[in-house]
């Protein structure tokens, strides 16, 4: 088994909760990735995607993605061919097209400008959503979480005080347990 994070958006992975993920997974002999993304301050899809290339996500990889990094892995996952699959995805605070309408209008760089996510080809690649959202989240609305929920048939944490899984959180033990299950 393998894991791949995809940070978010403003960060990398030697912030948030990253490294005490890594430390747990690597402590029990899993192999985890988690790419510094290129221009993290102003992501371009065209690029993430590339990186998540690099990790080569297969059958037997669980996909971690934070923020930005979650809508990344729901628009490699669009992207692939039919016969390639990934064992279970984990979104915690991810962002969604439909859910944040204001975004289309400001995005240059390839994450919103389709406007809606294809979730029976996204669902094609992986039978196993999980999807983490707290209502108190300022940067990702709730709402993105709960489309993002509904569209994927994920099973759906709902949190009230976690905000955006972030800055103030250097654990986040839902993600370890996800990942253990």
């Amino acid at each position: 088994m393998k894991i791949v994070l995809i940070h978010g958006k403003n960060t990398n992975p030697d912030q948030k909760w990253y490294p005490w993920l890594k430390k747990q997974v690597e402590e029990k002999g899993i192999n985890f990735i988690t790419p510094k993304l290129p221009n993290a301050d102003t992501p371009k899809l065209k690029e993430w995607l590339e990186e998540i290339n690099k990790t080569k996500p297969d059958k037997d990889t669980i996909l971690i993605g934070h923020s930005r990094g979650g809508l990344a892995i729901l628009k490699w996952l669009e992207k692939l061919p039919e016969d390639k699959k990934v064992m279970k995805v984990i979104l915690v605070a991810a962002n969604n097209p439909s859910a944040e309408k204001e975004k289309i209008k400001e995005d240059k760089n390839g994450f919103y400008s389709e406007g809606k996510l294809n979730f029976k080809k996204i669902k094609s690649h992986c039978d196993n959503f999980v999807v983490l959202h707290s209502k108190d989240d300022p940067w990702v609305p709730f709402k993105s979480g709960e489309k993002n929920a509904e569209g994927l048939n994920a099973k759906f944490k709902i949190y009230e005080d976690k905000r955006h899984f972030g800055f103030g959180f250097p654990e986040v033990p839902e993600v370890l347990e996800e990942i253990l299950e």
